[in-house]
């Protein structure tokens, strides 16, 4: 730049008009340096031709270096100058670039609702009803087709060398002798066996040979379990599993469960979905077999919810049975005379069990047999609120009345005297945020005692 490589000979005036042209014309910017090249010109120029000629030569050196030094802090403070110019002209023209953006500039970004664990289409409506399966009917589910994992054992009468054993690779494909790779993904048995007779008759036989196809070791079943279980979620299960089993395997049946309509559905290599319902309900109720269903990788079964209103469905019963969870957990507060506080005590009863049960399951210093007003806090989900009933403890035990034989829930709360369900009202009053939901129930619960002493 300006010739600053040249400073260590002398500078001629024919150098320096060349080196300002070049200037000039590469950066185009030849107005803003006129004033520069006339100050040059017009006063150290001369301050330089004099010093050249009074001075002596050890002198002209000094000259130089104070030349070639104003020179370098002109063309520093030049080129920061035109930096800043540009820069400021190139955040006027690009608006984007620029901090002072105006506020309709900018746009405010939506807020987007978090995506569900499971899509809603997987979960079919409360009136949705397939097809009832029935074992001597329902052809397509009593069929076992094969994927990967699945070992087959084939043999070809006759012809021995043609037979053989051997899994189903992560690609879908089997090894053959002298056929190579054949596809057996989503093939029945009998399929497999048309098949390779067919695949042999084509390259090496006159005619279809008898083959006899054998499963091997079946691959493990793979399930996805959704609506109203304890666990719902992804299993991995040893084959031959029923769907009895399988409800007990996760945990049970949630109390909103309807076991008369447990959806199994199931997809094929061409995309082809079956869906069958199986009821649960009807053979407990009935005294009879439950049906024999087979489940196989890649089924999803779906337990409907109970609809509101259902009369004809007796939950008790089923809270009984190993469909559902085993066990629920029941919490009771009892005023706490030493402290004037307040005492909450969780007590774990197995699923089915009554008011009863809870009295005989405490210990005696928490008894609820007491001529103290019990009531039992219970969040139904149907109508989604808290709900009340009160109990007489002596009442039950005296006259045994029936109407006191409540059965409980998982989550149910008994609150021993009147004094203590007033507080428990007046902490439902300064609630924030009402309690819609068996998770804020019982979360309220865990941390009453902690409100309540504050």
């Amino acid at each position: 730049m300006f010739g600053l490589k040249d400073f260590s000979r002398k500078i001629t005036k024919s150098e320096v008009r060349s080196q300002k042209s070049q200037v000039v014309n590469i950066t185009g910017i030849s107005a803003p340096l006129q004033p520069l090249f006339a100050f040059k010109s017009q006063v150290l120029d001369p301050i330089i031709s004099i010093d050249k000629r009074q001075q002596p030569r050890g002198k002209k050196r000094i000259v130089e270096r104070r030349f070639k030094s104003v020179m370098s802090s002109i063309i520093y403070t030049v080129s920061s100058g035109l930096t800043f110019w540009s820069l400021t002209e190139a955040l006027g023209r690009h608006r984007a670039l620029s901090q002072t953006s105006s506020p309709e500039s900018l746009e405010s970004v939506p807020y987007q609702v978090p995506r569900p664990t499971f899509r809603n289409q997987d979960i079919p409506p409360q009136s949705y009803s397939p097809p009832l399966f029935d074992l001597n009917q329902s052809e397509q589910f009593n069929l076992y087709r094969l994927a990967i994992g699945d070992s087959v054992n084939v043999i070809v009468q006759d012809f021995p060398e043609f037979s053989f054993a051997g899994a189903i690779d992560p690609e879908g494909q089997i090894r053959v002798p002298f056929l190579g790779k054949i596809s057996l993904v989503g093939l029945t048995l009998d399929e497999v066996q048309t098949k390779i007779a067919y695949e042999l008759s084509q390259s090496y036989l006159q005619e279809e040979p008898e083959v006899i196809a054998v499963l091997g070791t079946p691959r493990p079943v793979q399930l996805t379990v959704l609506g109203e279980v304890f666990r719902p979620g992804y299993y991995f299960f040893n084959p031959g599993i029923t769907l009895n089993n399988l409800l007990v395997s996760v945990g049970g049946s949630t109390p909103r469960a309807d076991l008369r309509s447990i959806i199994v559905r199931r997809r094929l290599v061409d995309g082809t979905e079956l869906e069958e319902r199986v009821d649960l309900y009807s053979p407990l109720v009935e005294g009879q077999r439950l049906p024999e269903f087979r489940l196989q990788g890649g089924d999803t079964v779906i337990v409907s919810k109970l609809e509101a209103g259902q009369q004809d469905y007796d939950q008790t019963l089923i809270a009984r049975t190993n469909l559902a969870q085993p066990s629920i957990t029941v919490r009771v507060l009892i005023p706490d005379d030493r402290s004037g506080g307040v005492a909450i005590r969780s007590i774990t009863l197995r699923n089915g069990s009554t008011f009863l049960d809870a009295a005989a399951t405490l210990p005696p210093n928490i008894p609820l047999l007491t001529e103290e007003e019990v009531t039992l806090l219970r969040f139904d989900p149907e109508q989604g609120r808290v709900v009340t009933q009160g109990l007489n403890p002596i009442k039950t035990v005296e006259s045994l009345d029936v109407t006191q034989y409540v059965t409980l829930r998982d989550q149910d709360v008994i609150v021993v005297s009147r004094t203590l369900l007033g507080k428990v009202y007046a902490a439902f009053r300064i609630l924030t945020r009402p309690i819609r939901d068996l998770f804020s129930f019982t979360s309220f619960f865990l941390n009453f005692t902690d409100t309540f002493d504050d």
